[in-house]
């Protein structure tokens, strides 16, 4: 799996919260919150912590990845007992990693992992948020999570609480199948259709990034952004 990432502060934004790594067989994103320094810290906090425990795997599996979330988790909430003022920080997460065409998977909160194939682009993770709950209910349509209120709050983030629920799973991947891991920052604003669209018209992953990048500017990039997509070998 051949990755690469950017990852841009908004600009209606004073720093960036987000962080991603590519290393190896893996990639990561997360997406911080927690007021001033509260989310760069917890985002960088899991993005390490994730890191290197993938680093020192023998064989990747959801049980795995489940594990490796869970110890950032608690590397975050336990931060804030030596710094009663970091409390409320926490951070979204979401990994990908590709061994022999499985890719496995975990996330936790609203960034998002994307397989794109033959199918077209499908969402493989799912949000944990406000807006997600009320669209399960049949409250929200899809169209109206890009604009409603609320779509900023999670319900469920690393490092909020002593433990977290991590979703994980894994697919079967082809060579040629392209993968998208992002913060909210591009789609809370860019519809995925649209994204698709731009992922049907650009082969090349590097101009790819650049493009969707630029898409998210276009629009006026009222949050930090952070895009990762890359390609199976």
């Amino acid at each position: 799996m051949k990755c690469i990432g950017m990852s841009k502060i908004g600009l209606v934004r004073k720093r960036n919260e987000d962080r991603f790594c590519i290393e190896g067989p893996f990639c990561i994103v997360t997406d911080g919150m927690g007021g001033y320094k509260g989310g760069e810290i917890a985002s960088t906090l899991a993005i390490d912590s994730i890191a290197d425990a993938l680093r020192n795997l023998e064989m990747p599996s959801e049980e795995a990845l489940q594990h490796a979330v869970s110890e950032a988790n608690r590397m975050v909430y336990e931060r804030v007992f030596t710094e009663p003022e970091l409390k409320g920080m926490g951070t979204t997460a979401v990994v990908a990693y590709e061994q022999c065409h499985t890719l496995y998977w975990a996330n936790v909160g609203d960034s998002r992992l994307y397989l794109f194939d033959d199918d077209g682009l499908v969402q493989i993770s799912t949000d944990h948020s406000m807006v997600q709950s009320l669209y399960e209910a049949g409250t929200l349509s899809s169209d109206e999570m890009l604009t409603h209120p609320q779509r900023n709050i999670l319900t469920r983030a690393v490092g909020v609480g002593a433990n977290v629920e991590v979703d994980c799973g894994h697919l079967s991947v082809e060579s040629g199948n392209r993968i998208l891991l992002c913060s909210d920052g591009l789609t809370g604003y860019i519809p995925q259709d649209t994204i698709e669209a731009m992922f049907n018209e650009q082969s090349d992953d590097e101009r790819l990034l650049e493009d969707l990048m630029a898409l998210v500017y276009d629009a006026g990039a009222k949050d930090n952004v952070t895009i990762v997509v890359g390609t199976i070998e």
